[in-house]
């Protein structure tokens, strides 16, 4: 866009779970003289938490100018609260459609929040740009929200080729996917692992050798499973072959609570556990200075390959998902963990990681991304389905 108005580009940061993918995004569209960046929240973060976790390419006062709340965030995640969370979302979203008038709507991935997100974005004739459309992720009920959301967007930028197939497959037109990489790798850029006593430094204690990156979310396809018990049992299993554990927080989704609670138990009986609510900042430098990630997080089968680090899988929740040969996958429970994560600080495993070509991309997606959006808004408002040639029976 030359000599009008700025493009008014609104994006969704509900969780650190688009946080962390999206930082360079934000950076990259606030830099843009001809886009206007409005950011919208309300499931994590209050605005001035949000704006305090903002990359800190300017102060967070300024960056709390342009961040909007659809609702208050979350205190605690459970079924009940959730179904009573999602309708002030879908009213704040209303309402700040109508205050701010944006143009676009970039969401990322396939949290449950964006089910009443993007349909008000859709109703109001908003461009909507999805980013990490078309993965597999059999093992969260994040699968189905991902692909409803597809269905819903205008443009796709997705982070694989299997992903963009995938959406042609689901009858998406050629033309509105873009195989742009991931654009958390973005951030990770050409990092070298810190010392150990750089990396003591910035977690605030001394650190050992072997040091694991612990995440585990709870796995959503199935109520019912012990959550916190087998988190429990995978973070005792890496206690077994690590000096150090950074274990971060699981994402807001039900059974958060409980890990949460089985990981304070751990660290407070084993200085070795350090836990932190959230990296942030952090994550790029840390996660390339461990020397295996463990967990069932997106980030050790996105991210932990353009570091070179091997990862540990651990049960479903990844289960389909594109990865590259330094992850291992590992069933849940104690021995399974064990074994894995014994192999994986193996000198073999080590140079096999070394030597993965991570199939997410090698970073600059972000400014991919920005072409997308500026001409999101001249998307035909019809989008037509594309048959898929498939066998009668």
């Amino acid at each position: 866009m030359s000599g009008g108005a700025p493009l008014r580009v609104a994006v969704f940061v509900g969780t650190r779970a688009d946080l962390g993918p999206l930082s360079e995004v934000l950076v990259v569209l606030d830099a843009a003289e001809d886009i206007d960046l409005q950011i919208l929240t309300g499931v994590a973060y209050s605005p001035a938490e949000l704006a305090a976790a903002m990359p800190a390419t300017k102060p967070a006062e300024q960056w709390a100018g342009q961040i909007h709340a659809l609702a208050q965030p979350l205190a605690t995640v459970t079924a009940d609260t959730m179904l009573d969370h999602g309708p002030l979302l879908a009213a704040g979203m209303g309402a700040l459609l109508r205050q701010l008038a944006p143009q676009v709507l970039v969401v990322l991935g396939d949290r449950w929040e964006l089910l009443y997100v993007v349909p008000a974005a859709f109703l109001d004739a908003v461009a909507i740009v999805h980013l990490h459309g078309g993965e597999v992720t059999e093992g969260a009920v994040d699968e189905r929200v991902r692909h409803a959301v597809t269905k819903l967007a205008d443009q796709h930028c997705v982070a694989s080729p299997d992903a963009a197939r995938r959406l042609r497959q689901m009858g998406e037109p050629a033309q509105r996917v873009h195989v742009t990489g991931a654009p958390g790798l973005d951030r990770l850029g050409q990092l070298e692992p810190l010392s150990d006593a750089e990396l003591g430094q910035l977690l605030g204690v001394e650190v050992q050798r072997p040091v694991a990156l612990f995440t585990y979310h709870p796995p959503t396809a199935d109520g019912g499973v012990p959550v916190g018990r087998w988190a429990a049992e995978a973070l005792a299993a890496t206690l077994e072959h690590c000096g150090t554990v950074v274990a971060t927080y699981p994402g807001m989704d039900t059974g958060r609570d409980e890990i949460i609670a089985a990981l304070a138990t751990a660290a407070a009986a084993d200085p070795r556990v350090v836990l932190v609510e959230a990296l942030g900042a952090r994550y790029p430098k840390v996660l390339a200075s461990v020397d295996v990630v463990v967990g069932n997080s997106s980030s050790g089968v996105i991210e932990a390959a353009s570091v070179h680090r091997p990862a540990v899988n651990i049960g479903d929740r990844q289960r389909g998902r594109l990865s590259g040969d330094n992850v291992l996958d590992a069933a849940e429970g104690h021995d399974a963990v064990s074994a894995a994560v014994a192999a994986a600080l193996t000198d073999e495993s080590a140079e096999r990681a070394r030597a993965t070509v991570n199939p997410y991309g090698h970073g600059q997606a972000s400014t991919r991304i920005l072409d997308i959006v500026r001409a999101a808004p001249g998307s035909p408002r019809i989008k037509p389905f594309v048959d898929s040639p498939v066998e009668d029976g």
